[in-house]
């Protein structure tokens, strides 16, 4: 009886031209981004506090541990500030002493230093580890083969999508044609189950400076494109990146659109999201001590793209204060029916 029930629930709804909507198991996990871990500690990242890089990430990683309900953890880019060899051995020892299981995708910051930025940042030497051996470094956590996309059922029923959103040598994100057929063929591969995806660029604007040259880069560029076959696919919930370096987000074409901080730029923390059938809650958690903490604010308020893209004075500087350190934690309410 409970199954005919079922049938004719599902029949009224395509009769009345309405999807029904995908499970969502309820699902905890954690989103760390912007750790820019030099073992050296001599990087030079806007903004980021790389002399505390290690201690911070490993700071995460203990205070993860000690959390109960965290089903995984997901890398959303910019694990390194430049892919030295030592510093990509060091990340990956840090992250292999989590106790749940993590996935990694990648940021312009994991691989060869821009081009554009060689000459002034290090010596040609210097400029990193290739991309290809950061990816077989991360093989087995998401990643699998010579590709930075791919998909795990991280739990039953619970989908993860990770995007390679880095276009090598430049600032600004894209995603191929080849990628997004196959991101359309694993949508629908996984069809009845709950997906969450994680990339590093944006793929929706999430503050008016997105819209102008000064942050046009955190995106893709082909974002249109991107969202377009998310949408379509009503078992997509949530999309996460980390591009931004402040916490904020916001639901476009019904599906949620999150932005993590950074762990070694200021606040220094990352998010605790909890998916359930009804809403989505993400609160960042903070990692450093409270002089690590200052220096970053510091730091931040003396960086050009960060301070420096908000008018003079005191109004300008509690914007900025405002963004990137507001918003610990967001609600989202979940649609029941995909259209």
């Amino acid at each position: 009886m409970r199954q005919v029930t079922l049938g004719l629930v599902l029949l009224t709804a395509v009769a009345a031209g309405c999807t029904p909507a995908v499970p969502r198991p309820p699902v905890t996990f954690a989103v760390m981004a912007g750790a820019y871990c030099s073992a050296k500690g001599d990087a030079e990242v806007e903004a980021a506090v790389v002399e505390e890089s290690e201690r911070l990430l490993r700071r995460a990683v203990a205070d993860l541990n000690d959390r109960k309900g965290i089903a995984f953890a997901v890398v959303a880019g910019d694990l390194l500030a430049r892919a030295d060899p030592l510093s990509l051995d060091r990340a990956r020892a840090i992250l292999d002493e989590l106790a749940i299981p993590y996935y990694v995708v990648l940021g312009e910051h994991d691989g060869p230093v821009l081009v554009d930025e060689a000459a002034t940042a290090v010596a040609e030497e210097e400029r990193g580890a290739s991309r290809s051996t950061v990816l077989w470094t991360f093989q087995g956590h998401g990643i699998s083969g010579p590709q930075g996309y791919w998909a795990r059922e991280a739990r039953p029923g619970v989908v993860v999508v990770g995007l390679d959103t880095v276009d090598p040598g430049r600032r600004t994100g894209h995603v191929d044609q080849r990628q997004l057929q196959w991101l359309d063929r694993t949508l629908t591969a996984n069809q009845g189950k709950m997906v969450l995806v994680v990339g590093h660029h944006g793929l929706v604007p999430l503050h008016p400076l997105d819209e102008g040259k000064a942050w046009r880069h955190l995106l893709v560029d082909n974002a249109a494109e991107v969202r377009d076959v998310l949408e379509r696919h009503r078992n997509v919930v949530m999309v996460v990146t980390a591009h931004h370096h402040f916490a904020g987000g916001r639901i476009a074409g019904r599906i949620v659109y999150l932005a993590s901080p950074s762990i070694s730029v200021w606040p220094m923390a990352y998010h605790v999201v909890r998916v359930t059938q009804a809403d989505a809650e993400a609160v960042w958690v903070p990692v450093a001590p409270e002089a690590v903490a200052r220096r970053g604010l510091e730091v931040m308020l003396a960086s050009r793209p960060y301070r420096g893209v908000f008018p003079e004075g005191e109004d300008g500087e509690t914007a900025c204060v405002r963004l990137f350190g507001g918003k610990k934690m967001q609600e989202f309410r979940l649609p029941a029916i995909r259209p």
